[in-house]
């Protein structure tokens, strides 16, 4: 359930740095980074084949950082999320999206309650069902669930 390379082949650019930015939400959704979700995260981005210059890369992840870091309001985060899942076009990619947003999140050994909140914003943006959010789940193997139930069905 991991992005791929295959995942980000057919993606257009904007489509890519919706991938790019979400993951960086999932090193920053507590407002704390630690050295094992940077390393995490580093792990997983620099695997993936984004077909950019890695200080372009580089540049493109702190913009996704700034921007992030720059919103106050809960409607701000609501549309950026809103954005997001618009950008992402298809259900699979979103869950391999979440899922991987997940394993940055456990990477230090705990999901903090604002990752968890986080997460349960992404599933119901993402249009998420309840049972592909238990195979997310599932497939996490983790001994905490990342994410909190969905009550909606999409």
């Amino acid at each position: 359930m991991q992005l791929q390379g295959s995942d980000l082949a057919t993606l257009n650019d904007g489509q890519r740095l919706a991938v790019l930015e979400a993951l960086v939400v999932g090193v920053v959704a507590d407002g704390k980074v630690t050295p094992p979700e940077v390393h995490r995260f580093q792990e997983i981005v620099l695997a993936l084949p984004w077909g950019l210059d890695r200080a372009v890369l580089q540049a493109m992840v702190k913009g996704a950082h700034e921007r992030i870091a720059a919103m106050r309001s809960p409607a701000q985060v609501q549309d950026y999320v809103a954005s997001l899942a618009h950008r992402l076009p298809s259900a699979e990619l979103r869950d391999k999206v979440v899922y991987t947003m997940a394993t940055l999140m456990w990477a230090d050994g705990e999901v903090h309650p604002a990752e968890k909140g986080v997460l349960g914003l992404l599933v119901i943006a993402f249009g998420i069902t309840s049972e592909r959010a238990e195979a997310i789940k599932a497939a996490l193997n983790m001994t905490e669930p990342p994410m909190p139930p969905t009550t909606t069905g999409n």
